[in-house]
């Protein structure tokens, strides 16, 4: 009976992998209409902010995996602690797409309350203002909770690469 060989995916390939399914459900979204809607609606423009910033993050993110896997054993505490550090940044940016597309929420109401406040604009006027503005509203939280979570989950693999062999 031969020996099954182990097969080890290293935290770049997780990191691929990931991404490859995240760039997948981006192309069946705009597929569907559902990215180029966001871009059209959002007057704050809060959105594209957020998918930008999720690219760079993501790819400098993918750099620290790749780094992660080519420690050396000489210097391996030292370059955990480099890769550590520098994995702060990319905290920072998935809490933030929260707080972002809180921002727009925030926006999105004024922008829908601008005119509802003066009695001289027709109801109609009226309604095509809240709409627009309830769309950035949505949109931006949308798009703040959809690009935050995978990067967390990018940084949650590269933490759980870092802290093996710590326990």
């Amino acid at each position: 009976m031969a020996k099954e060989k182990e097969v080890i995916m290293t935290t770049f390939t997780k990191w691929f992998l990931l991404n490859a399914v995240m760039l997948t459900a981006v192309f069946f979204a705009e597929q569907k209409g559902a990215i180029s809607t966001i871009v059209k609606n959002d007057l704050s423009h809060i959105s594209i902010l957020i998918m930008v910033l999720y690219v760079l993050v993501s790819a400098y993110v993918g750099k620290l995996c790749y780094l992660c896997d080519k420690i050396n054993d000489n210097k391996k505490e030292e370059a955990k602690e480099f890769l550590r550090k520098r994995s702060h940044v990319g905290w920072f940016a998935a809490e933030h797409f929260f707080s972002l597309g809180l921002l727009g929420t925030v926006i999105g109401l004024i922008f829908a309350t601008r005119g509802s406040l003066d009695g001289s604009i027709p109801i109609a006027e009226m309604v095509g203002g809240l709409k627009e503005g309830l769309n950035t509203a949505f949109y931006t939280t949308v798009c703040g909770i959809v690009f935050s979570l995978p990067l967390q989950v990018q940084l949650m693999i590269l933490k759980f690469k870092l802290d093996e062999g710590d326990a």
